[in-house]
């Protein structure tokens, strides 16, 4: 299971969103800035005090539907390796929005632990068009590599197809059926799966409803910006950092925000209880 990756309960991870990598429309030729900016987000996490970091293509937009370049795929290796390196924390792999084959085959090239995949069955309505399952093509592919997979990290969202949903009577309650049915839908029998939901898709209330009711361990995404994530962790199995930890850069005003480090450890920090040198008792100090 993904928890036993990180030997503890509610394990905390971070998103390295690589710059557009060598294959890819945005590509700029620039090593240096790729290298530097995915070294200082790792770092800035890994220092924050996050459990472990998922690397994604995130700029590789406009997102193909097929398979991932080659040339992408080597530099995203290069870089798995690097910042597995550099910070000694579990490395998850998510590639595209949907290319499971070339995540695993990053992972099983880099030490990587556990993947994370946007659809592992049925389809998934993205701004590219309807992304499929390839959980047919990874089986495959894995079973030629002669090799096991990782545990799975899986999004469950309202934008994911399924064959129908029981009637509810608002909107909450409307998703919560709609990512049961989804949940329900998912084969099990070649590995372990952890679920992830995001923090806009369901309340914390309606995150305990669905715990009680599906057998796989949930995760929370945590994408509003506007509310703390303090009730979703407190539900939740883990919690994926993706808001509030942003800042943009002065010097590099063209780049996208990075990670922000006292944010991120405030953040961690304040989720599991650590006070701060502000918040001890003085008196404390002063004890031999």
């Amino acid at each position: 299971m993904l928890s036993e990756i990180f030997q503890k309960p509610k394990p905390i991870i971070g998103r390295v969103q690589l710059l557009a990598l060598p294959g890819s429309p945005d590509w700029d030729g620039n090593w240096d800035i790729l290298i530097a900016r995915a070294e200082q987000e790792a770092t800035a996490l890994a220092t924050g005090g996050v459990d472990g970091l998922i690397l994604e293509n995130f700029h590789d937009t406009p997102f193909s539907r097929e398979r991932m370049d080659v040339a992408g795929a080597i530099a995203m290796a290069l870089l798995t390796k690097r910042l597995k390196q550099f910070t000694h924390l579990p490395v998850g792999i998510s590639v595209l929005r949907n290319d499971p084959e070339t995540a695993l085959a990053i992972a099983l090239n880099t030490g990587a632990d556990f993947l994370r995949l946007s659809v592992l069955s049925g389809a998934f309505v993205s701004e590219s068009g309807v992304v499929n399952s390839r959980l047919n093509e990874l089986l495959h592919y894995k079973n030629r590599l002669k090799a096991e997979l990782p545990p799975l990290l899986v999004d469950l969202s309202p934008q994911h197809l399924t064959t129908g949903i029981n009637q509810a009577t608002n909107r909450q309650a409307h998703t919560l059926a709609h990512l049961l049915t989804l949940a329900q839908e998912l084969p099990t029998h070649f590995g372990p799966i952890s679920l992830a939901i995001s923090s806009q898709a369901l309340q914390p209330e309606a995150l305990i409803a669905f715990k009680q009711q599906t057998r796989f361990p949930v995760w929370v995404e945590h994408e509003s910006p506007h509310h703390e994530p303090d009730g979703w962790f407190e539900s939740a199995d883990g919690l994926i950092l993706a808001a509030g930890i942003r800042k943009a850069s002065a010097l590099h005003p063209d780049l996208p925000p990075t990670i922000d480090m006292p944010q991120v450890e405030e953040l961690v920090n304040r989720l599991r209880g650590v006070k701060t040198v502000q918040e001890m008792d003085p008196d404390i100090f002063l004890q031999r």
